[in-house]
């Protein structure tokens, strides 16, 4: 039943695709957490004309599906500018700008929680508006924030499997691959599936790991 897995051509494909599911989902986090927070920073701070930029953006990549942001990214958006653009380029792009726009409302939220008490707490001992967010405010909010991160890494995860309808071999890309010379259709995505489910299930465990021990005492009672 599982035969195809003893192919070693397959086992590449498997082991690539795993690569490539990785490497997209770690960069779209991370990318989205620092231009999450530079977002929230702006939308919390910024004048009208900035909170209205930010609106349009997040609702853009929030309200439209990430397969319709990649073919964009990837087929219209080099047509229009007649420029030639590396199609693996702008898929990490897309899901970093697309994570961005989730965990700019994660970080604001958790911003939020305790922004008034503690900028005062920091100017009340000589800090600056600037010094306070980055050195008081902004390692709280981390520390708030690592169960809503998890859970945009394992949505995020999941979506990389929109990479194989627009040319990419991630995981799902790989079973596609393996279907078209080997039509064992429910053997091939029940091993798709279950690297998924490991993957997804480790970084999980480890998350709710760091968050047990980083997670600030009575958080929960000020975030009802």
């Amino acid at each position: 039943m599982f035969e195809f897995l003893l192919n070693p051509i397959y086992q590449m494909w498997i082991v690539q695709g795993l690569l490539l599911t990785v490497e997209i989902t770690l960069f779209g986090v991370l990318l989205g957490l620092g231009l999450g927070t530079l977002l929230a920073i702006a939308d919390i701070y910024g004048n009208r004309p900035i909170k209205v930029a930010i609106a349009v953006y997040v609702e853009f990549f929030r309200g439209s599906p990430l397969f319709v942001q990649l073919f964009l990214a990837v087929y219209t958006v080099p047509a229009i500018l007649n420029i030639q653009i590396d199609h693996l380029f702008l898929a990490f792009l897309v899901f970093g700008l697309n994570s961005a726009a989730y965990q700019k409302g994660y970080m604001k939220g958790s911003m939020e929680t305790i922004l008034d008490d503690q900028m005062q707490a920091g100017l009340s001992v000589g800090m600056s508006k600037i010094q306070t967010l980055r050195h008081v405010i902004l390692p709280q909010a981390y520390r708030i924030v690592i169960p809503s991160w998890t859970n945009e890494f394992c949505s995020l995860t999941k979506s990389t499997a929109t990479l194989a309808f627009v040319g990419f071999r991630d995981l799902v890309g790989a079973g596609r691959s393996i279907l078209i010379n080997n039509m064992q259709i429910i053997p091939v995505w029940l091993v798709i599936a279950a690297i998924y489910l490991a993957w997804i299930s480790g970084f999980s465990k480890l998350m709710d790991i760091i968050y047990e021990k980083k997670k600030i005492p009575g958080i929960e009672l000020l975030m009802q």
